[in-house]
């Protein structure tokens, strides 16, 4: 092969991995403000179920029921694509439903957390929240039907729906708002460059946006391991 056949299939790969680094990185802003949205799913568990089927764990005396980890839990396997029938390894389907089941136990200490702070959430944030979950239903009476069987009627789902957002604006208040400097932005951009002909300005804006999303991430991640370690969780859910 001649030299500058070589030469050029090397620029070539080097291109694909610099775009591909780039698209890590974007990937990685997309997971980090999923990360940071532990709340507001279509999980609809019901609290009058609690003392029906048992209790699953215990956040500072506040129940987290059977009933509502297993309807997270079916929420929790298709957000990853996954099918609970497949699951042929026994270890797998625990840790898959612990993890499941922490989700649940952070949402309930942001919860508290956002009583401690005074934190009010209004009518009109409730009701666009609802209506954003009623849009990913195929008609109004889907929706309805799914609240019913959850065991909600329109009130009790509305405060429901206040209970997320308030732990919601917890999660957010805790991750607070890092500060990214240009020579940070410089830094990744020196790590990972930029595909060719993306404009320099548009690709510091993306890492920067990325830079700030994955922070909060962190820091999120670090404020709830805080709460978890003052607060006093009861797992009562056998593994």
């Amino acid at each position: 092969m001649r030299t500058d056949q070589v030469q050029g299939r090397r620029a070539a790969t080097a291109q694909e991995r610099r775009g591909g680094a780039v698209r890590h990185v974007l990937s990685g802003l997309r997971l980090g403000a999923a990360a940071l949205c532990l709340v507001c799913t279509l999980a609809l568990p019901t609290p009058a179920a609690a003392q029906e089927v048992g209790v699953a764990a215990r956040v500072n005396g506040a129940e987290i029921s059977v009933f509502r980890l297993e309807r997270h839990f079916e929420d929790y396997l298709k957000l990853q694509a996954r099918n609970v029938a497949a699951i042929r390894n026994p270890e797998v389907f625990k840790r898959l439903k612990r993890e499941a089941l922490d989700q649940l136990i952070d949402k309930e200490l942001l919860w508290q957390e956002s009583q401690r702070r005074g934190m009010k959430v209004d009518d009109a944030a409730v009701e666009e929240a609802r209506k954003g979950i009623e849009g990913g239903f195929a008609t109004r009476e889907a929706y309805e039907r799914r609240v019913r069987d959850a065991g909600f009627n329109e009130a009790t789902y509305a405060e429901y729906l206040r209970h997320e957002l308030a732990a919601s604006r917890a999660l957010q208040a805790l991750a607070g708002m890092p500060e990214v400097s240009d020579e940070d932005v410089r830094r990744t951009l020196e790590q990972e460059p930029a595909p060719a002909g993306m404009p320099e300005a548009e690709a510091k804006r993306q890492v920067r946006e990325y830079l700030v999303v994955s922070r909060r991430a962190e820091a999120g991640s670090s404020a709830l391991q805080k709460l978890r370690g003052a607060a006093k969780v009861e797992v009562l859910q056998k593994f």
